[in-house]
């Protein structure tokens, strides 16, 4: 593997994503022609299936992103921009970087803001670049996994959390209402419409941006 750069990150994370939109366009367009047709109906359910796994491939990508922004950053790799956090670690090399960053719990989690917080709290002064770009959007990747947990965990809590989730969005719970239905449900008052899974993709696009600038 050639050496990894945060210019390689990005532009494969904004790849990544870009992928995901153009899935559910195309998802879109498939339901639209084949709902209808004998022997090869596009049904919602499909749909729902499709948006769904793009939703999912999303969120992994910001995973990885986040990860090994927090990597690249602690081994004293700067930004396209020529942005390079004062670190408050310089690790030997890359594992001892993914040792450092792992040493608090025994499974690093990327998924939860508040965690991704104090951890860049930890390892950079001022938590740059991540804490001004996630703090904000708390709220958002509270939700982004509330509705992850409801698409790849059969329980009762992420089912009553996914719930409580689409009423507090929507004011009300459609009988029955999958992820894959919410997530191609319009975010309330945007300009222009956006579905929730454009607007999902589309912030972390630039929320990526922003840790890479």
């Amino acid at each position: 593997m050639g050496k990894r750069t945060l210019k390689t990150l990005i532009d494969t994370t904004v790849n990544a994503f870009e992928s995901s939109i153009i899935l559910t366009a195309r998802a879109q367009d498939w339901h639209r022609a084949l709902r209808y047709r004998s022997g090869a109906r596009f049904t919602n359910g499909h749909l729902s299936q499709i948006i769904e796994l793009a939703f999912l491939r999303s969120f992994l990508t910001w995973e990885t992103f986040i990860e090994e922004a927090f990597i690249l950053y602690l081994l004293g790799i700067e930004s396209p921009g020529g942005f390079r956090p004062v670190r408050y670690a310089v690790p030997r090399n890359r594992q001892h970087a993914v040792d450092l960053l792992a040493s608090d719990v025994r499974h690093t989690d990327w998924t939860a803001a508040d965690r991704v917080i104090d951890r860049a709290n930890r390892f950079f002064k001022g938590g740059r670049p991540f804490i001004r770009v996630i703090r904000p959007r708390t709220n958002m990747f509270n939700n982004m996994k509330t509705i992850r947990n409801a698409v790849s965990h059969a329980s009762d809590e992420s089912a009553d959390k996914f719930e409580s989730l689409v009423r507090n969005e929507l004011t009300y719970y459609p009988r029955g209402m999958t992820p894959g239905e919410f997530l191609m449900s319009l975010v309330p008052k945007s300009t222009p419409p956006k579905t929730f899974i454009q607007y999902y993709t589309e912030n972390l696009q630039v929320l990526a941006r922003a840790i890479c600038p």
